[in-house]
């Protein structure tokens, strides 16, 4: 049995264990799921913008480029919790919204990420950074209506960006796709390694975010991914494994009397 088959079989067991579940323990699970593959990426993530930030203190060249700033940025352990609470919430939103069954498609992502842009701001707020979207002289938001403010704000601003995105992406591709939600933080690292138009190969081998850990040249040689873009993401999901293992060591450090 190859990878692909394997996946297929774990995915099936998943999505049938969760039919069989009750509405509150199926969004529960999908958003305990979604907020620790968004911790393993934030931390990665801030793993990254510390090492820019530490060759940028000793190189010259790079002193005037722009830091990063708000809710993407921050030591790699506050970027974890922001992205596992703005994941979390995404992902069970999304879930709960669509039980529904009364909103577009369209409707559905930009109500889930306004709730996830809110609650990333609110993680934010209360780690002491700067706004979601909060430029170098931004202020940090303080006391319980500030935080509020800047909570709806954005959760407006995600939800419009999202609604923009989704109706550009509806327009080029001429139909109206469900976007699955397993395939969120797979997508998201294409995007950071501008490896977008391999989306489809991604969906084509059934190899959802539950997937990006095991992920290995062969798999990606199955799905038709050239080398070039292969050594990109194994790089990327090498990292993210290191960083698993860094927080799971944490914990494990944390627990002990």
């Amino acid at each position: 049995m190859g990878i692909g088959d394997i996946v297929t079989e774990k995915k099936k067991q998943v999505d049938e264990w969760l039919k069989n579940q009750s509405v509150p323990v199926e969004i529960a699970a999908i958003s305990a799921g979604s907020a620790v593959q968004g911790g393993v990426l934030g931390f990665v993530l801030g793993t990254v913008n510390k090492n820019l930030a530490e060759q940028a203190a000793t190189n010259p060249a790079m002193a005037n480029q722009p830091a990063m700033s708000g809710a993407m940025s921050g030591p790699p352990h506050v970027l974890a919790v922001n992205l596992a609470v703005f994941t979390a919430v995404q992902g069970g939103l999304t879930c709960w919204i669509k039980k529904m069954n009364k909103f577009s498609e369209i409707e559905t992502g930009m109500l889930a990420m306004f709730g996830a842009g809110a609650a990333l701001s609110v993680s934010s707020s209360l780690s002491g950074q700067k706004a979601a979207f909060g430029g170098q002289d931004a202020a940090i938001p303080e006391g319980p209506m500030q935080i509020a403010q800047e909570a709806v704000k954005s959760g407006v601003l995600f939800s419009l960006l999202n609604g923009a995105f989704m109706k550009i992406g509806q327009s080029f591709s001429g139909k109206n796709e469900k976007t699955d939600v397993f395939y969120s933080h797979a997508v998201g690292m294409l995007t950071a390694l501008g490896l977008e138009k391999y989306e489809k190969n991604f969906k084509r081998g059934l190899l959802t975010d539950d997937c990006l850990l095991l992920l290995n040249d062969n798999a990606l040689q199955e799905v038709r991914i050239p080398p070039g873009p292969r050594l990109k993401i194994l790089n990327y999901v090498a990292g993210m494994r290191v960083a698993q293992q860094q927080q799971q060591q944490a914990m494990s450090l944390a627990v002990k009397p």
